[in-house]
């Protein structure tokens, strides 16, 4: 039998061919499906970048928006940093008009839903609420998340270790209230080297100082001639001042002369205030103060147990502290580092001012002490004082030796003249800290503020910003 050559009807042709579309027109759309997926994942890529570099590349428009001006939305106040009140505000617009956030970062079709957490996970709680806004990606298709690290600029972590060194010398005992100081060289004769003018209000007393840069011994004199011409001298074997009858004393220290006046020979109008150096081979610096109360030590004291409740009051028992005041040519710790802030304020008013300013030796004191004793994590030694260092040590090597064992060594000068100040300085910049300047008591408070919170650590977060459809 004879086999014949297979033949194609019509009828197949047709089927195949349509069975050959059909398979085109199935892998065209499933090619197109998945193009579009990728695209649009990819999409959300770049949008959850751009809206992070938005929030943490800006600070908004207006500078201090919230949420009914906002008309660009940033967080951040610094590089790096979030602000507090702008991620606030951020949450309470996602709560008011969620599409308005949407609209203003650019979002298009996508949702958007943001959190706040620390570098182990866990959520940051603002205020008792978890610090989160948006609409979480439950049932999302596609999805694209971003997580930027930031400092979040109100979250401090304590863990501090404080060593207070509180400057009792002598001169603690004149007043710390200025008003009025100016510097420069005393020569051998008698030279108007300031005047001030005094209000009509009298206080309960007033003083001048005056400090010079050689503290080995009294090589100084300072006079001073009322607004209506009486001259309060000090002579050089007689502490007494001319004119003053009980109403005015003088004192001639190592490395300054003092007048001290009470209420009954204040006069309105300006004092002229005359130096002059004495039995001195060379020319000397000096400082001239012109003060009113109060007291320093009583003026220091104050902003010092002022120092302790904030540190009590932000560190919720935390951050601990010592204390140190000055005993001599040595330094003396009243109080080992402790949490119980109302014993570190009790010992505190139990200082009273005498002695030499050994500054030098109580650096080195508290930073043995520090170094040895301290349980936090962060150390610290922060020293006010009021003169320069009359004992003959090395202010530079002392904070040298101590920077090496401690973390920082801030200082605060208070009612303090140039040659005092420049060491504090230096020992500032050696220990990693600032020297500040403070002619009263709130400036004191102030600076002892400013050391404070420079001191705590800012707290890392993670910013997480989801983008979904």
């Amino acid at each position: 039998m004879r086999l014949r050559k297979a033949q194609i009807s019509g009828l197949d042709l047709i089927l195949a061919m349509m069975l050959f579309f059909m398979v085109l027109i199935l892998f065209a759309i499933l090619w197109e499906l998945v193009h579009y997926n990728i695209r649009t994942t990819a999409d959300a890529d770049l949008i959850a970048i751009e809206v992070a570099n938005k929030l943490l590349g800006s600070p908004g428009y207006p500078y201090d928006w919230n949420a009914s001006n906002v008309e660009l939305i940033g967080l951040s106040s610094e590089r790096g940093v979030m602000d507090q009140v702008k991620f606030e505000n951020l949450l309470e617009l996602l709560t008011l008009d969620y599409d308005k956030v949407r609209e203003l970062l650019g979002l298009g079709p996508y949702q958007l839903y943001i959190n706040m957490t620390y570098v182990d996970g866990s959520l940051v709680i603002i205020d008792g609420q978890p610090a989160e806004g948006g609409i979480p990606p439950d049932n999302a298709t596609t999805v694209s998340s971003v997580r930027r690290t930031a400092i979040y600029g109100e979250i401090t972590v304590h863990n501090n270790s404080i060593t207070f060194v509180f400057d009792s010398s002598g001169s603690m005992q004149w007043f710390s209230t200025s008003m009025g100081h100016t510097n420069g060289v005393l020569t051998d004769a008698w030279v108007n080297v300031y005047n001030v003018t005094f209000p009509a209000s009298p206080t309960d007393k007033f003083d001048f100082v005056l400090e010079f840069n050689d503290t080995a011994g009294s090589y100084g004199r300072v006079n001073v001639t009322s607004p209506s011409g009486i001259k309060y001298g000090c002579s050089d074997s007689n502490p007494s001042c001319t004119n003053c009858g009980t109403e005015c004393t003088a004192t001639h220290y190592s490395g300054a002369d003092y007048i001290n006046f009470t209420s009954a020979r204040w006069q309105e109008g300006v004092w002229k205030v005359y130096a002059r150096k004495r039995s001195h081979p060379n020319p000397l610096s000096f400082d001239l103060m012109a003060q009113t109360p109060a007291i320093r030590v009583d003026a220091a004291k104050s902003a010092t147990k002022n120092f302790v409740d904030v540190i009590s009051n932000e560190s919720e028992g935390i951050d601990e502290m010592s204390l140190y005041r000055f005993n001599g040519c040595n330094s003396w710790r009243i109080r080992d580092f402790t949490t119980n802030y109302p014993s570190i304020k009790t010992a505190v008013d139990s200082i009273t001012a005498s002695g030499s300013t050994p500054i030098a030796q109580s650096i080195i004191n508290a930073a043995d002490y520090t170094n040895t004793s301290a349980t936090r994590k962060h150390t610290m030694i922060v020293l006010v004082s009021d003169g320069s260092e009359t004992c003959g040590g090395d202010v530079v090597a002392a904070a040298t030796y101590a920077a090496n064992r401690v973390g920082r060594i801030c200082t605060v000068g208070f009612a303090q003249g140039s040659t005092g100040e420049a060491q504090l300085k230096e020992a500032a910049s050696i220990g990693r800290c600032q020297y500040y300047s403070a002619r009263n008591e709130a400036e004191l408070e102030i600076a002892l503020r400013q050391i404070y919170f420079g001191q705590l650590e800012k707290q890392k977060v993670l910013l997480n910003i989801v983008v979904w459809r």
